[in-house]
């Protein structure tokens, strides 16, 4: 069973990523928004390659989050977000969620260089609406004597995120705030 701990770390997840329109549950419709926000913010234009590899990955991580809706309305609900978690387990992600990874470091290694460094996190987690001063100790805490964290580190923490169940977990902080474990 998912525990409380973990079970806010899902929601919040769910709520910031993945229900884009904020109805409680997640369609195809709100990664095609999702994809919407990531193409202003990056600057891409339909024409451009990108665009066109982000709706492909967009798209694989729509195909494996899908797998949630037991009900088969073509809604994941919260419960049935909660429910895949539940039987996930806790030694591996799906690869959906490897998929979703890799696109949170690349927004977020601004510079192409293969790591992210607090500037480039606090920057993203504040266009994406984070309090930039949360996002600055939240990577304080994530990287602790390292200047930056490599695509190794992040998906370590990433993992952490999702998988574990310690509260004081550093990859509780991989998006920036810790604030909803306490809400």
């Amino acid at each position: 069973m998912v525990s409380d701990v973990r079970k806010k770390k899902l929601l919040f997840a769910f709520k910031k990523f993945f229900d884009a329109d904020e109805s409680g549950a997640v369609e195809k419709k709100d990664f095609e928004k999702s994809l919407e926000k990531l193409v202003r913010l990056q600057g891409w234009k339909e024409t451009d390659v990108i665009f066109n590899v982000a709706k492909d990955i967009m798209n694989q991580i729509w195909d494996g989050f899908k797998a949630a809706d037991v009900d088969s309305d073509g809604k994941v609900s919260t419960d049935e977000w909660i429910k895949m978690w539940d039987l996930q387990g806790t030694d591996t992600l799906p690869e959906w969620n490897n998929l979703f990874c890799k696109v949170c470091f690349h927004i977020q290694d601004k510079t192409g260089d293969g790591a992210i460094d607090e500037e480039e996190f606090v920057k993203v987690h504040g266009i994406f609406g984070g309090p930039i001063e949360d996002a600055a100790d939240a990577f304080k805490k994530m990287a602790g004597d390292k200047s930056s964290l490599n695509w190794e580190d992040f998906s370590k923490l990433f993992k952490e995120f999702f998988l574990s169940d310690d509260a004081d977990a550093p990859g509780n902080y991989i998006f920036g705030t810790i604030k909803f474990l306490n809400e």
